[in-house]
């Protein structure tokens, strides 16, 4: 988990300056990619997006995980709406949503990602606190008496450790979610740079006219594929 909260500090980070008159310029010893037809260096091109669409990711998953607490804790009237919420991946609800409005913003493909990723998490979460409510040492704060901020205080650091096991499949989630809909077209604009935009560019070109950005964002997006993989125990 650490090392994707890391990656929240790439989203402030300034977009490279354009310089048109030398875009498309093939790959040498100062630029190992070459330039993008905008005249930026492909490789930190390739590193700026992938951080951005990392961070987002990051900041998504704890988006849900702290929704998904709430649900845990509070969320027993809503059940069956929740269980309807989970009968889809999130990004079956996304598409049409974001083919109706035309493609989602950054701020509504985040809330969004968030809303939908949280019931997903609920379930396995919820039955780790209702592990602990029946435990004595749960019985022990009510039988005493302690005050709710108290407790709060106390089983905080426990509560998002369990949430914490919960966050790479959250993460993985948000960050396919925003790479389809941008690959599509639907997500958000070219002034939010990312993974899915630099596929959306170079994948149609890689069968006629292949470039190393295109290959080179390929097997990042691969590479992020297998360090999500289930098992793979990477913090």
């Amino acid at each position: 988990m650490k090392w994707r909260l890391v990656f929240l500090l790439a989203l402030a980070l300034p977009e490279q300056p354009l310089d048109p008159f030398r875009g498309g310029l093939p790959a040498s010893l100062g630029h190992p990619l070459g330039m993008d037809e905008l005249g930026r260096d492909a490789l930190l091109r390739l590193l700026l997006a992938g951080g951005r669409s990392v961070g987002f990711a990051s900041a998504c998953a704890l988006l849900a995980m702290s929704l998904a607490l709430l649900l845990a804790w509070r969320g027993r009237r809503w059940q069956g709406g929740l269980s309807a919420l989970r009968s889809l991946p999130p990004v079956l609800f996304l598409l049409p949503l974001a083919a109706a409005a035309g493609g989602l913003g950054l701020l509504s493909l985040f809330l969004l990602l968030g809303l939908l990723l949280a019931p997903h998490l609920e379930p396995p979460l919820r039955s780790r606190l209702e592990a602990f409510f029946q435990s004595p040492a749960w019985a022990a704060e009510r039988a005493l008496g302690a005050p709710s901020r108290s407790t709060l205080r106390r089983w905080s650091p426990w509560a998002l450790d369990q949430a914490a096991a919960l966050f790479p499949s959250a993460w993985l989630g948000a960050l396919w979610g925003e790479a389809t809909l941008s690959a599509l077209g639907l997500g958000p604009g070219p002034d939010h740079d990312s993974l899915g935009r630099l596929l959306l560019e170079q994948l149609p070109r890689l069968g006629t006219d292949p470039t190393p950005l295109g290959w080179a964002a390929l097997a990042l997006v691969l590479g992020l594929a297998w360090v999500s993989t289930p098992g793979q125990k990477r913090g």
